[in-house]
Protein backbone atom coordinates (compact mmCIF):
# COMPACT_ATOMS: atom_id res chain seq x y z
CA UNK A 1 0.00 0.00 0.00
CA UNK A 2 2.38 2.07 1.04
CA UNK A 3 4.56 1.57 -2.61
CA UNK A 4 0.82 2.20 -4.36
CA UNK A 5 0.89 5.68 -2.64
CA UNK A 6 4.42 6.29 -3.37
CA UNK A 7 3.88 5.56 -6.88
CA UNK A 8 0.90 7.26 -6.84
CA UNK A 9 2.23 10.49 -6.04
CA UNK A 10 5.38 9.64 -8.68
CA UNK A 11 2.66 9.89 -11.22
CA UNK A 12 1.23 13.34 -10.47
CA UNK A 13 4.23 14.44 -10.31
CA UNK A 14 5.49 12.62 -13.50
CA UNK A 15 1.98 14.28 -14.89
CA UNK A 16 2.79 17.99 -13.68
CA UNK A 17 6.32 17.98 -15.35
CA UNK A 18 4.78 16.75 -19.03
CA UNK A 19 2.02 19.57 -18.73
CA UNK A 20 4.72 22.19 -18.26
CA UNK A 21 7.01 20.62 -20.81
CA UNK A 22 4.23 20.82 -23.02
CA UNK A 23 3.43 24.31 -22.55
CA UNK A 24 7.39 25.13 -23.08
CA UNK A 25 7.76 22.48 -26.10
CA UNK A 26 5.24 24.90 -27.74
CA UNK A 27 7.22 27.91 -26.62
CA UNK A 28 3.77 29.61 -24.91
CA UNK A 29 3.22 30.09 -21.07
CA UNK A 30 0.06 29.61 -19.20
CA UNK A 31 -2.75 31.40 -20.44
CA UNK A 32 -3.66 34.38 -18.49
CA UNK A 33 -7.44 35.38 -18.15
CA UNK A 34 -7.57 39.12 -20.25
CA UNK A 35 -10.31 41.56 -19.11
CA UNK A 36 -13.05 41.80 -21.62
CA UNK A 37 -13.59 44.26 -24.27
CA UNK A 38 -16.27 46.24 -22.43
CA UNK A 39 -14.16 46.59 -19.41
CA UNK A 40 -11.14 47.59 -21.14
CA UNK A 41 -13.30 50.12 -23.20
CA UNK A 42 -15.00 51.67 -19.64
CA UNK A 43 -11.45 52.00 -17.92
CA UNK A 44 -10.49 53.91 -20.99
CA UNK A 45 -14.36 55.95 -21.21
CA UNK A 46 -12.52 56.99 -17.71
CA UNK A 47 -9.45 57.81 -18.07
CA UNK A 48 -10.22 59.79 -21.67
CA UNK A 49 -12.97 61.63 -19.18
CA UNK A 50 -10.71 62.78 -16.66
CA UNK A 51 -7.51 63.81 -18.42
CA UNK A 52 -9.34 65.93 -20.67
CA UNK A 53 -10.25 67.81 -17.49
CA UNK A 54 -7.14 70.43 -17.10
CA UNK A 55 -8.74 71.90 -13.65
CA UNK A 56 -11.93 73.68 -12.13
CA UNK A 57 -13.98 75.10 -14.87
CA UNK A 58 -15.96 78.50 -14.04
CA UNK A 59 -18.72 80.52 -15.83
CA UNK A 60 -17.84 81.83 -18.83
CA UNK A 61 -16.87 85.53 -18.74
CA UNK A 62 -16.78 88.51 -20.88
CA UNK A 63 -13.03 90.01 -20.44
CA UNK A 64 -13.50 93.36 -18.59
CA UNK A 65 -12.50 96.55 -20.17
CA UNK A 66 -10.80 99.33 -18.17
CA UNK A 67 -13.42 100.82 -15.34
CA UNK A 68 -14.21 104.92 -16.46
CA UNK A 69 -13.16 106.85 -13.61
CA UNK A 70 -14.60 109.91 -14.31
CA UNK A 71 -17.21 111.18 -11.98
CA UNK A 72 -19.21 114.13 -10.50
CA UNK A 73 -17.94 116.00 -7.77
CA UNK A 74 -19.89 118.57 -5.38
CA UNK A 75 -22.88 117.99 -6.83
CA UNK A 76 -25.41 121.00 -6.29
CA UNK A 77 -28.38 121.27 -7.45
CA UNK A 78 -31.31 124.06 -8.40
CA UNK A 79 -35.01 124.33 -9.27
CA UNK A 80 -35.51 126.13 -12.07
CA UNK A 81 -39.41 126.59 -13.61
CA UNK A 82 -40.62 122.60 -13.36
CA UNK A 83 -37.42 121.35 -14.22
CA UNK A 84 -34.16 120.12 -12.25
CA UNK A 85 -30.26 121.40 -12.73
CA UNK A 86 -27.42 120.20 -11.69
CA UNK A 87 -23.88 121.05 -11.66
CA UNK A 88 -20.90 119.97 -10.18
CA UNK A 89 -16.77 119.45 -10.88
CA UNK A 90 -15.57 116.50 -13.20
CA UNK A 91 -13.34 115.15 -11.37
CA UNK A 92 -10.82 111.56 -12.75
CA UNK A 93 -8.75 110.76 -15.88
CA UNK A 94 -8.75 113.37 -19.16
CA UNK A 95 -8.18 110.75 -21.64
CA UNK A 96 -11.88 109.41 -20.88
CA UNK A 97 -13.04 113.40 -20.97
CA UNK A 98 -13.47 112.50 -24.92
CA UNK A 99 -15.66 109.35 -24.64
CA UNK A 100 -18.08 110.90 -22.34
CA UNK A 101 -21.60 110.69 -24.49
CA UNK A 102 -24.19 111.98 -21.75
CA UNK A 103 -24.66 110.74 -17.52
CA UNK A 104 -27.36 108.67 -16.23
CA UNK A 105 -29.45 110.49 -13.09
CA UNK A 106 -30.47 108.40 -10.41
CA UNK A 107 -33.66 109.70 -8.68
CA UNK A 108 -36.39 108.55 -6.00
CA UNK A 109 -39.37 110.77 -4.39
CA UNK A 110 -40.72 110.84 -0.83
CA UNK A 111 -43.65 112.35 0.35
CA UNK A 112 -43.26 115.04 2.70
CA UNK A 113 -45.55 113.44 5.83
CA UNK A 114 -43.38 110.39 4.79
CA UNK A 115 -39.44 111.28 4.57
CA UNK A 116 -37.30 108.51 4.87
CA UNK A 117 -35.40 107.92 8.44
CA UNK A 118 -31.20 109.01 8.63
CA UNK A 119 -29.44 106.18 8.08
CA UNK A 120 -32.28 104.29 6.47
CA UNK A 121 -31.15 103.26 2.48
CA UNK A 122 -32.16 104.96 0.30
CA UNK A 123 -33.38 102.61 -3.47
CA UNK A 124 -31.99 104.85 -6.65
CA UNK A 125 -34.00 102.69 -8.89
CA UNK A 126 -35.33 105.44 -11.18
CA UNK A 127 -33.06 106.96 -13.49
CA UNK A 128 -33.05 109.40 -16.83
CA UNK A 129 -30.29 108.89 -19.41
CA UNK A 130 -29.22 112.65 -20.75
CA UNK A 131 -27.57 112.77 -23.70
CA UNK A 132 -27.19 116.30 -24.14
CA UNK A 133 -23.72 118.16 -23.90
CA UNK A 134 -22.95 118.01 -20.26
CA UNK A 135 -19.40 118.94 -19.96
CA UNK A 136 -17.67 122.32 -20.51
CA UNK A 137 -14.28 123.37 -19.04
CA UNK A 138 -14.03 120.44 -16.23
CA UNK A 139 -17.90 121.52 -15.29
CA UNK A 140 -20.77 119.29 -14.96
CA UNK A 141 -24.05 121.08 -15.87
CA UNK A 142 -27.12 118.80 -16.93
CA UNK A 143 -30.70 119.75 -16.70
CA UNK A 144 -33.80 117.54 -16.38
CA UNK A 145 -37.08 119.18 -17.85
CA UNK A 146 -40.70 118.54 -16.44
CA UNK A 147 -39.23 116.80 -13.32
CA UNK A 148 -40.59 119.00 -10.48
CA UNK A 149 -43.24 117.36 -8.24
CA UNK A 150 -43.87 118.11 -4.21
CA UNK A 151 -41.92 116.44 -1.90
CA UNK A 152 -38.60 115.10 -1.01
CA UNK A 153 -36.41 113.95 -3.56
CA UNK A 154 -33.33 112.41 -3.54
CA UNK A 155 -30.65 112.53 -6.75
CA UNK A 156 -27.64 111.00 -8.04
CA UNK A 157 -25.15 111.21 -10.85
CA UNK A 158 -22.94 108.55 -13.45
CA UNK A 159 -21.64 109.67 -16.31
CA UNK A 160 -21.93 107.52 -19.45
CA UNK A 161 -19.56 106.50 -22.09
CA UNK A 162 -20.21 105.81 -25.81
CA UNK A 163 -20.46 102.34 -25.09
CA UNK A 164 -22.96 102.69 -21.98
CA UNK A 165 -20.53 102.07 -19.35
CA UNK A 166 -20.85 104.01 -16.31
CA UNK A 167 -18.30 106.48 -14.14
CA UNK A 168 -18.81 106.01 -10.09
CA UNK A 169 -21.44 107.60 -8.55
CA UNK A 170 -21.37 111.13 -7.54
CA UNK A 171 -22.58 112.46 -4.13
CA UNK A 172 -26.24 111.92 -3.25
CA UNK A 173 -27.94 115.15 -2.68
CA UNK A 174 -31.54 115.79 -1.61
CA UNK A 175 -33.94 118.45 -3.08
CA UNK A 176 -36.84 119.53 -1.31
CA UNK A 177 -40.17 121.32 -2.73
CA UNK A 178 -43.41 122.23 -0.71
CA UNK A 179 -45.21 122.69 -3.32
Amino acid sequence: MTEDRGQRAEDRGQRAEDRGQRAEDRGQKFPRRRPSSVVRRLFLAFVLLFSAGCGVKGPPFIAQQKALTVRVDQLEGAWKDKSLTLKGIIQGDDASLALITGCRVYYVWYSLDRPPCEGCPIDMTNFRDITDQIISDDQFECRLPAFKQKGICYVMVRIMEKEGRLGPASGRIKMRDEG
